[in-house]
Formats: C-alpha cells, structure tokens, sequence
C-alpha cells in the first residue's frame, strides 16, 4: 500500500531559474542538494542522469515533503499538460489571492486562477507553471471539515498534497491504483480550465472525468481524463521523463509488494513501479521503529 507522497521530482532545463523560483516566490527552502549518483541513476534505469545536479526544496513549515529538481536538457515533443503520466503537484497555500499577485511580478506564469472551485470560497485555485515549465496547483482551503480530509498550510506555501495523474483511460488506472491505496471513488465529470487550455478546448464548456486514489495522512492521487489530443510522453533514452518524471511515495514494507525489486540506494530500501501510463512511482520504505 501507499502511505504518503514523499517528493515529487520535476526534471527542469533551467535548474538554477526553477530552484530560485520555488525559494523567492514560493518560500520554499533548499534542504539539500548535490549530484545524483550512480546508484539511484541504476535504480531509475536512467544511466544518463548520474553526476546531474539536483536539489530538495521544502516548505518553512518543516512538513517533510518535498520538491526535487533535477537538471535535463529539453524533451522534443513535450508540452505541459498535453501528455499522459504525471502533470501537477498540488500545494496548500494560506492565502491564494495574496501569493497569486506575487506571482504575477515572480518567474512563474499564471494558467488559471485564482478561481473559487466550490462557489461557497472554502476551496480556491491558482496554476502555474516555472522557468522549466513545472506545474504547480496552489489551492487554499478554508474549511475545518475539509482540513480534516485534505490537511491545510502550515506555512505560506505547505506541502504537497494531491498529485495529478494525467491518463488515458479511468477504468485501467483505478484498478491499477485500487490494489496500492484505501479507495477508489468513482469518477465524475468536472471542469479543468487548464487542462482545456492545454489541448485547445473551451474552458468553460469542456468536461474531463476526475477521480482519486485515497491514501493515509490526507494525501490523494487525482486521476483526470485526458481528451483525445493527449499522447504518450516523449522521454529521451536513459533519462528521467520530462516535466513531472515521477512521486515518491512511502510503503510499509517493499517486500510485500508484488512486481517490485527492492535496492539499497544512498542507505535507503527503495524499488520503481510502472503505472498504466507509464507514469514512475519510487517507492521508499518507511524506516522501522
């Protein structure tokens, strides 16, 4: 089973723009950084990205959740949000209206936003993307039962707490995700401004089915359906994925899951999955005791 997300890890072709935009506009804090090794490039199966710089970003709050950067060269063919796999991280934020107008003097650009999801102002969006195209949703929630479900900031801009999936057929991917995760609901037909956008749609007609994994400590895996101008994402040979390349999630035990090979890489259990996409899940084990 998942447990939580742990980072998500966007490969970006302007790394020292990308980190110096999380740190300015976002308050995100770098915790570490240096050059991936041998190691974890095997485990990846992506040889050419050993000895490329990467860096760990987290919120002020201290949650332990984070944003790793890797540098890469540019993907032909990629575009944000027009490819299957993983698109967006979902952060909570204090005050949208507030960090959305800091945005528009920041290195990101606004897709959409800030936009009352609910119509009642409990749940309001921002999306962005930065220097290297990385998307972010930034949503502020304001109600206490909802905090209950999804967490809330605990700094200006807190952690992740949705990942957004891009897929290519809902049926495939939540029985795919069922086996890993709590639940599973049922998909519905829901507007995605920026994903219309993307694909050249109209964004206040066009309707995408959206449904969820649910996982512990308020943590969900959003699945959208993608319109039919969606393809597979272009990946360079023994490199990461562009763009969003992969989540890291936390698992009890990797011995108990089906279909993984553990590894003991930079002195932690750890094991890759494919997911119907081809969407990367690392799997990290949770230390004992």
């Amino acid at each position: 089973m998942l447990r939580s997300v742990s980072s998500v890890t966007y490969c970006v072709t302007r790394f020292d723009a990308s980190g110096e935009a999380l740190e300015t506009a976002l308050g995100y804090q770098c915790v570490e950084e240096g050059r991936v090794s041998q190691a974890r490039a095997s485990l990846w199966n992506a040889p050419a990205v050993a000895d490329a710089r990467y860096a760990l970003f987290g919120p002020t709050s201290g949650e332990d959740v984070f944003l790793r950067l890797v540098e890469s060269e540019p993907t032909p063919g990629y575009a944000p949000l027009r490819t299957f796999g993983w698109n967006a991280a979902e952060l909570h934020v204090a005050d949208v209206h507030d960090l959305a107008a800091r945005l528009t003097r920041s290195p990101y650009t606004i897709l959409g936003g800030p936009r009352d999801l609910l119509n009642n102002g409990t749940v309001v969006a921002v999306q962005a993307k930065g220097p290297s195209d990385e998307v972010l949703y930034l949503t502020q929630i304001s109600s206490d039962n909802m905090h209950r479900t999804y967490g809330k900031a605990e700094s200006d801009v807190g952690r992740v707490f949705i990942v957004v999936l891009g897929c290519s057929d809902m049926d495939t991917t939540r029985e795919f995700y069922s086996k890993l995760s709590t639940a599973t609901p049922r998909p519905r037909k829901m507007g995605i401004r920026v994903l219309a956008a993307a694909h050249g749609l109209d964004p206040m007609t066009a309707r995408f089915p959206i449904a969820a994994a649910v996982l512990d400590n308020q943590f969900r895996i959003e699945f959208d359906g993608y319109p039919d101008s969606a393809i597979a994402r272009p990946a360079r040979p023994d490199q990461l994925p562009p763009g969003l390349a992969m989540v890291t999630f936390t698992v009890d035990s990797l011995d108990s899951m089906a279909g993984v090979t553990p590894h003991e890489v930079d002195g932690r259990r750890l094991a890759m999955l494919r997911g119907p996409d081809g969407e990367w899940l690392e799997l990290v084990e949770r230390a004992s005791g």
